[in-house]
C-alpha cells in the first residue's frame, strides 16, 4: 500500500493545531493562576480596611485633641465660668437676647439691637464685606443688614435689618452724658473667640486718651478678646453705655494694665440723631 503524503501532512497540520490548543489552554490556566493569585484573600481584605478606618480616626482624633487646648485653655475657662454664672440671673437673659452674632465674609463680631430693627456695631467689623448677616439668639433665621449710617473715625457702624411685623429684643441705650463714673461696675456681652452669647463683668476705670482719635474713649477692667468688637457695655440700670472696638495697654494707678476700650454711646449723637431722635424725659 502506497503511503499517501498529503494524509501524513494532514494528520501533522492535524496534530500541530491540538498541540497548540492545548499550549493555549495551559497559558489560559496561568493567567486565571495569575490573576488568583493577585487578588488579596478576604481576611487580609479586611485588615486592610480596618487599618485604614483606624489610622484615619486616629488623624481625627489627633486634631481635634491639638484643637482643644485652642478652645479651652486657662484663658477662655474663666470667662466661660463666670459667663455661666451671670447667665443664671434673668436679667442677664434679657440682655443677651438683645446681642447679636454679625457675620460677613471676612469674619464674625457682635452686635446689639437698639430699636426698630437697628443694630450697634463697630464699622471694622461689617468695613468692606460682600454681605453682612445678623441673628438673633434662639432665632433660627438670619436677618441680612444694610448699612444705615456710619462714623469710621470712631468706628461705629448702625446696621437695619427688615424685622417685618417681629418685635424683637432690644437695649435702652444711655445717651446723655457722663452717665457714670469711675469704678462703676457694668456687663460687657458678646461673641468672643468660638463662642457666642458670652456675658462678663467688670469696671469703668475712666476716659483715656488714643493716638489717631479726636476723643477720648472709656477704658474698662473686663475680659475683651476678638470677636467682641461691638459688644455693648452694661450699666447695672440695664443701660447700654459703650460699644467695645478694641483692648490696649494703658497707664492706670501708676501701673500698666490690659483695658478694654470702649466708645461712650453719648459720642453717637450725630449718628443717632436723624434715625433716633433723642427723646426728653
Amino acid at each position: 500500500m502506497e503511503n499517501n503524503p498529503n494524509r501524513t501532512d494532514e494528520k501533522s497540520l492535524h496534530s500541530s493545531e491540538e498541540e497548540r490548543d492545548i499550549e493555549t489552554d495551559r497559558y489560559d490556566e496561568w493567567d486565571e493562576e495569575e490573576e488568583q493569585s493577585d487578588a488579596p484573600p478576604p481576611a487580609r481584605r479586611k485588615w486592610v480596611r480596618n487599618t485604614i478606618i483606624i489610622v484615619l480616626v486616629a488623624a481625627l482624633v489627633g486634631n481635634i485633641l491639638a484643637f482643644w487646648p485652642q478652645i479651652y485653655n486657662t484663658k477662655t475657662l474663666p470667662f466661660l465660668f463666670k459667663s455661666k454664672e451671670l447667665s443664671s440671673q434673668e436679667e442677664i437673659q434679657s440682655y443677651k437676647e438683645a446681642v447679636v452674632l454679625v457675620s460677613t465674609d471676612k469674619g464674625k463680631g457682635t452686635g446689639f439691637h437698639i430699636s426698630g430693627g437697628y443694630i450697634v456695631t463697630n464699622f471694622h467689623v461689617i468695613d468692606d464685606n460682600a454681605y453682612t448677616l445678623v441673628k438673633f439668639p434662639n432665632k433660627d433665621r438670619e436677618y441680612k443688614a444694610e448699612l444705615a449710617g456710619s462714623d469710621p473715625d470712631l468706628d461705629i457702624a448702625l446696621l437695619k435689618v427688615d424685622m417685618g411685623s417681629q418685635e424683637l429684643p432690644f437695649i435702652e441705650i444711655e445717651r446723655k452724658k457722663r452717665q457714670w463714673e469711675p469704678g462703676e461696675h457694668v456687663y460687657v456681652i458678646g461673641n468672643p473667640l468660638y463662642f457666642t452669647q458670652i456675658a462678663n463683668e467688670g469696671q469703668i476705670l475712666g476716659m483715656v486718651p488714643i493716638q489717631g482719635r479726636e476723643k477720648p474713649v472709656m477704658a474698662l477692667d473686663a475680659p475683651v478678646f476678638n470677636g467682641n468688637s461691638g459688644s455693648p457695655v452694661i450699666n447695672e440700670y440695664g443701660k447700654a453705655i459703650a460699644v467695645i472696638y478694641a483692648t490696649a495697654e494703658i497707664s492706670h494707678e501708676d501701673k500698666i494694665v490690659q483695658a478694654g476700650l470702649a466708645v461712650p454711646l453719648d459720642d453717637l449723637d450725630n449718628l443717632l440723631g436723624d434715625l433716633l431722635p433723642l427723646q426728653d424725659e
